[in-house]
């Protein structure tokens, strides 16, 4: 994007305030990348940006928030999603009319701690959600995707029984053991044992979401693991499109999207682009936020 396009396509939040020439309420992005600050206020303006949450929202839904909470750690690693996030986002869902927020992952170290020192257990129950274990196999129920490939009939959480719909929060990791982590890996929490199908990994997680594809993904990538530590980038990615929001957060990030092949397997069956029009994204930087 050319120097002049991308300034007239970034906002500058100072004291949450958003300053852009030509650039209205009204007007609703289909990308918003926020950086600096809080968690909580670069939700509130990436939501503002795409157009509220009462967009993706309605009254008396049920809610699944889908976080990355797998990991034995605090807050700090950046290894699960940010609990300060997904506070705000309850909050925001019921301030939306949602009847119900759950939360759930299938966790690689024992849920309990995981839940507990990820700090994300408390602060989303005192936001009035509901925290779900999704550690044994009678959790999971059998369902019928008719047009998958790999995940004909895999066991999905039996929490998905309950919701209208999946709002994505995932901890983005470039470097892990496995490769990268992010929005497509995250939905694969929801199906019991999805190492399973690792050998065919971009036809089983396009499976998933001809099953159930969330209605706005919000990659967290507050703080990252790399291979020097820890680094903090505060930035949020949100978007509708699970293309869209995976490629813009992995180039945040450097990654080469070359090493991602399921984002153009996405892309080619229909379930978002990986470039968008400059006018269909807004990029925010908060200033002089004391953060």
């Amino acid at each position: 994007m050319e120097r002049r396009t991308f300034i007239q396509h970034t906002l500058v939040a100072a004291g949450g305030l958003l300053a852009l020439p030509g650039f209205t309420a009204a007007q609703k992005a289909e990308l918003a990348i926020v950086r600096g600050g809080s968690a909580a206020n670069m939700l509130d303006l990436g939501l503002e940006a795409l157009g509220d949450l009462s967009r993706f929202v309605a009254p008396g839904q049920r809610i699944l928030v889908k976080p990355t909470m797998r990991w034995n750690q605090t807050p700090e690693s950046g290894q699960n999603t940010n609990p300060e996030l997904l506070e705000r986002l309850v909050e925001r869902c019921y301030e939306a009319g949602a009847r119900a927020v759950f939360l759930v992952d299938q966790t690689q170290d024992k849920w309990t701690k995981c839940y507990k020192n990820s700090g994300i257990e408390r602060v989303v129950k005192d936001a009035g959600a509901k925290i779900l274990p999704g550690d044994k196999e009678f959790l999971y129920f059998e369902t019928d995707i008719p047009q998958a490939q790999v995940m004909k009939r895999p066991k999905v959480h039996q929490v998905m029984q309950e919701v209208d719909l999946i709002i994505n929060v995932p901890a983005v990791q470039p470097q892990t053991p496995d490769g990268y982590f992010g929005a497509f890996h995250n939905l694969m929490g929801l199906v019991w044992q999805a190492e399973n199908f690792q050998a065919q990994e971009t036809q089983s997680m396009l499976d998933f979401l001809h099953y159930k594809k969330p209605v706005l993904n919000i990659i967290d990538a507050y703080r990252v693991v790399t291979s020097s530590g820890v680094k903090t980038y505060k930035t949020l990615t949100l978007s509708p499109n699970i293309v869209a929001a995976e490629s813009y957060a992995a180039k945040r990030l450097g990654t080469d999207l070359h090493s991602l092949p399921y984002l153009e397997a996405a892309e080619q069956a229909g379930f978002g682009q990986a470039t968008l029009a400059p006018e269909k994204i807004r990029s925010i930087v908060l200033k002089n936020s004391g953060q």
